[in-house]
């Protein structure tokens, strides 16, 4: 058993095991009043898993240079609940890094989850949310569903629901964005822009409620369209085209590389669809170093 400094009293030790999923961008994000929000669009074959073992002898966290910020909120849970040991942490994801696809966020609450598991401490959402915005803008990505947050301040505003099903055909074009950089930028949002988030807003709710993805899918791209002003994809005119012609929507990460369509499971002729989808996105970035991203809600392939 190992004691905390009194105040906490007696906690377990056992090797602990935390997971997170990553997302695919977001369906939306923006501005609504004095509040930056986005609405989540978790992708659970994207997984950063961690593992624990409590050493109550030694002093802070051991953990490979490049897990940094996993770190620092694992040392602020054992702070907030007065552990004084530390412990070794490992951690193993399949998210690439600097995409758009919440990597940190998820090695974040991986490592939390772990070190709370390790030395059996109560943990919740909140918790897990409050602790993670201390490190970083988070991407919401602690709810298994689809959620409205606010990443500054790592705040649910309410839980939506699960999407109906759905497929991603998606683009990775290059490069890396810091997010810490970029939500340090103010964001030229108009007025107009203002009132699309909020049409942006209510369309997604209005989807959840019917369970239509098109409304979802008309959501994510008036979305996608306001980000082209703040970090523009050079393929989203071709994604614009692609996504009329098959009546889904545009998905991006509004701080990362990633973009793509969204699209109704039921769609007919699915594999052809996806099929033509993956060519024309190869042939636009031709000469480029980008990578495909196919995901189907139902099977979980993710490739």
């Amino acid at each position: 058993m190992l004691m905390g400094n009194g105040r906490m009293g007696a906690y377990e030790m056992k090797l602990g095991k935390g997971c997170c999923h990553g997302t695919f961008g977001e369906l939306v994000q923006g501005r609504m009043g004095d509040h930056y929000f986005l609405i989540t669009l978790p992708i659970p074959s994207l997984r950063s898993e961690a593992n624990f073992i409590p050493e109550p002898a030694v002093s802070g966290l051991r953990v490979t240079d490049c897990k940094l910020k996993a770190k620092r909120a694992g040392e602020w849970l054992l702070q907030l609940f007065g552990v004084n040991g530390g412990g070794d942490l490992e951690i193993h994801s399949n998210i690439p890094v600097g995409k758009g696809l919440a990597s940190s966020s998820a090695d974040i609450i991986a490592a939390i989850r772990a070190i709370a598991d390790g030395y059996s401490l109560p943990i919740s959402n909140e918790l897990i949310s409050m602790i993670a915005a201390k490190v970083e803008p988070t991407d919401g990505v602690m709810y298994d569903e689809i959620v409205a947050y606010d990443y500054i301040h790592g705040q649910l505003i309410e839980s939506l629901g699960t999407l109906p099903p759905f497929i991603i055909v998606g683009i990775d074009l290059g490069g890396t964005v810091n997010t810490i950089e970029f939500n340090k930028a103010q964001k030229a949002y108009s007025r107009h822009d203002l009132k699309q988030f909020l049409k942006a807003y209510d369309c997604v709710k209005k989807g959840f409620k019917e369970k239509s993805l098109a409304y979802i899918c008309q959501a994510a791209t008036m979305s996608a369209r306001i980000n082209q002003k703040i970090l523009p994809k050079p393929i989203f005119h071709l994604l614009e085209n692609l996504a009329q012609l098959y009546q889904g929507g545009i998905v991006v990460a509004h701080s990362g590389t990633v973009a793509g369509i969204l699209l109704d499971r039921k769609i007919p002729n699915r594999l052809e669809v996806v099929s033509h989808l993956s060519r024309e996105m190869l042939l636009f970035s031709k000469g480029l170093n980008t990578n495909l991203f196919l995901y189907d809600s139902e099977e979980r392939i993710l490739v």
